[in-house]
């Protein structure tokens, strides 16, 4: 199944070098959650719905878990978890101060990756051979920007 995407256009004046050009943007049909996925599991293995969802609900928490006790997570043909932290400089060491210095931290994520042996390029497992397909030939133009509404990421 293909990537669907829609075109927008830049409007936004200080962008000079993409000024009113247009970009492709992703188009989401759902958002399916642990309850979904377990599911899906389920229709594809031999694992109950039930059983499939209490370990996904406990990886999340043990995924958690780990991230606060400064632990990265892999996890095989998925990828990478780990914590980022934004702080502001101090001038010398004593003069640092967590509650005042760090401003935040984010989880990263980063997917597994494999390379290509015809071009030696990396590519993530997760889309790897991934195809796209313009939302325009599936739904109405009124149908794609309702949903672009509801999550408009900047050019």
């Amino acid at each position: 199944m293909a990537h669907l995407y829609k075109l927008v256009q830049n409007m936004n004046e200080n962008m000079v070098k993409c000024y009113q050009k247009w970009f492709a943007r992703p188009v989401y049909t759902e958002t399916i959650n642990l309850m979904d996925i377990a599911e899906l599991i389920q229709r594809n293995s031999t694992a109950k719905k039930s059983d499939a969802y209490a370990v996904l609900v406990e990886m999340v928490e043990v995924v958690s878990d780990a991230l606060k006790a400064s632990k990265r997570v892999h996890i095989d043909g998925f990828g990478t978890f780990k914590i980022g932290i934004s702080s502001k400089g101090a001038e010398t060491p004593a003069d640092f101060n967590a509650n005042e210095n760090i401003r935040s931290c984010r989880v990263l994520f980063q997917p597994e990756v494999t390379t290509d042996p015809s071009t030696h390029k990396r590519i993530k497992k997760m889309i790897q051979g991934m195809t796209y397909q313009s939302a325009a030939s599936l739904v109405s133009a009124k149908e794609i920007e309702e949903r672009g509404k509801e999550e408009e990421p900047e050019p």
